[in-house]
């Protein structure tokens, strides 16, 4: 996990719980009154039965995908390394020609990387490969945003269901006016429900749909420099041309990995003008 998500997390609820213990006095047994059983059943057994029915189970296998490419550190997507593979590969073809490719396609682990190149060596119209390859991000676009749209949509459940929550505490409550003595504490339970249905959505769902959001736009900005790099060495120009071009989709660390990788590399000019 990356410690930013920690910190955050951290920060959250520890803002929170310490602005509980300050109202409280510091009367650390206010902290579990907000632990109500009943108040949570409804917000996420509710969120989990409207998930179900709002999506395909072939989408809410998508989930624990997703949960895992949020948690991930953002620079376990390799665009450096894979832009300088690209660089290695086009100085190949340069040498070599476009042919002599075939034989280290076995080496490519990234498999799109791999089928999209083999498109280039069996010989396909450049106008052919740049249909296909686009094509196919658009649906890994769609694919990959399922995620967090399912959390967004958690978002907007949870607190919804959280009045609703509310309200049957208070129904439950006027129920039993005869009691006056419990007519606070009905009141501070039922109010228990929009606490967790907002918490939940503003510190949990909402924050992991842009989060996992965010990886995929990190994710999409890779093939796109994929697509731009293997065009390139598709239509045979210098090695130079196609760094600068890779550069374009990179943020400013990943640009100055890039310069220092290829630097320590020694990557001739000669050969890229």
């Amino acid at each position: 996990m990356q410690s930013s998500i920690l910190v955050g997390f951290l920060v959250g609820f520890g803002s929170l719980v310490v602005s509980i213990l300050i109202e409280s006095h510091f009367n650390f047994s206010a902290v579990t009154a907000f632990f109500n059983f009943s108040a949570m059943l409804i917000i996420f057994g509710g969120i989990s039965g409207a998930i179900i029915v709002s999506y395909p189970v072939a989408h809410l296998k998508e989930i624990p995908v997703a949960l895992k490419k949020s948690f991930a550190k953002f620079s376990d997507i390799e665009m450096v390394a894979m832009a300088n593979e690209l660089i290695t590969l086009a100085q190949k073809s340069r040498q070599e020609g476009i042919l002599a490719l075939e034989a280290v396609l076995t080496d490519i682990k990234d498999d799109w990387m791999r089928r999209s190149l083999q498109l280039v060596v069996d010989g396909l119209d450049r106008k052919v490969v740049q249909d296909i390859l686009e094509v196919e991000l658009e649906e890994y676009s769609k694919k990959t945003r399922i995620g967090s749209k399912i959390f967004t949509a958690l978002g907007g459940y949870s607190p919804t269901l959280g009045i609703i929550g509310t309200v049957m505490g208070l129904v439950h409550m006027l129920a039993t006016l005869e009691d006056a003595s419990k007519i606070g504490a009905a009141i501070a339970v039922a109010f228990l429900a929009t606490f967790w249905g907002i918490l939940s959505a503003n510190l949990v769902f909402l924050p992991i749909a842009e989060r996992t959001k965010a990886k995929d736009n990190q994710m999409i900005a890779c093939r796109q420099a994929m697509i731009e790099g293997i065009l390139s060495i598709q239509a045979g120009e210098s090695v130079r041309i196609i760094e600068e071009k890779l550069k374009v989709f990179m943020i400013k660390d990943e640009i100055e990995s890039f310069d220092t990788i290829r630097k320590s590399s020694g990557s001739g000019r000669s050969e890229t003008q």
